[in-house]
């Protein structure tokens, strides 16, 4: 919103289910592995949603203007991975053993996952908006579990909220932990202080 303030356009007020509504379509229509002209097109056709969900105006208000910047602000280069993430799920699929993302997220994190880095490593992705479940529902950890073949006593659900992640996914069934990677964070469920904590808690490499 700062960004089209400062562009001089007007729009709509922002709410988090913007974020869903543009992206509803990014599962389908989007690949990593498109040619760069794909993907400038996809990137225009991404703020044209952008435009006509928030009703931007203003002189100048030419989607195509600000295709570039919305991506940027909206898409995977938004993003960072904390430094541990990449070598806890190396040593993951070293281990033999089978990953999956589960997200309250808009559609298309699959792809989100892959310009990251690490959609190699990964069995699974699953986001809310494309299985109709949200945690701390029962049904999205249920649906993770179905995909990667294994049952809620045998899997460990690590997230950072307690509601969502830590309660939701006992309540499915699972085992969980909470990374608190704050460290003046009140939290009194089981924690670890960072994803590296995780390749303690299972069995060691063969």
């Amino acid at each position: 919103m700062e960004y089209i303030q400062g562009a001089g356009l007007e729009s709509d007020p922002w709410e988090h289910q913007v974020l869903y509504d543009v992206f509803e379509p990014h599962a389908r229509e989007y690949s990593p592995t498109q040619s760069i002209e794909a993907k400038r097109r996809y990137r225009l056709r991404f703020a044209e949603r952008v435009f006509d969900r928030l009703n931007i105006r203003g002189s100048g208000a030419v989607a195509a203007d600000h295709a570039a910047e919305f991506w940027r602000l909206l898409g995977p280069a938004s993003l960072a991975l904390y430094s541990d993430v990449t070598s806890v799920l190396e040593g993951l699929k070293r281990r033999g053993l089978p990953v999956a993302v589960v997200s309250n997220w808009q559609c298309g994190l699959t792809h989100f996952c892959t310009d990251l880095g690490i959609g190699g490593m990964l069995d699974d992705v699953v986001a809310s908006a494309e299985v109709g479940s949200a945690k701390p529902e029962p049904e999205i950890f249920h649906e993770a579990c179905r995909l990667l073949g294994v049952s809620p006593k045998s899997t460990l659900h690590v997230g950072d909220s307690t509601v969502d992640d830590f309660e939701g996914a006992r309540q499915a069934g699972l085992q969980a932990i909470l990374v608190k990677r704050d460290p003046d964070r009140d939290e009194t469920s089981p924690s670890i202080p960072g994803l590296v904590g995780v390749l303690d808690l299972l069995a060691p490499e063969a």
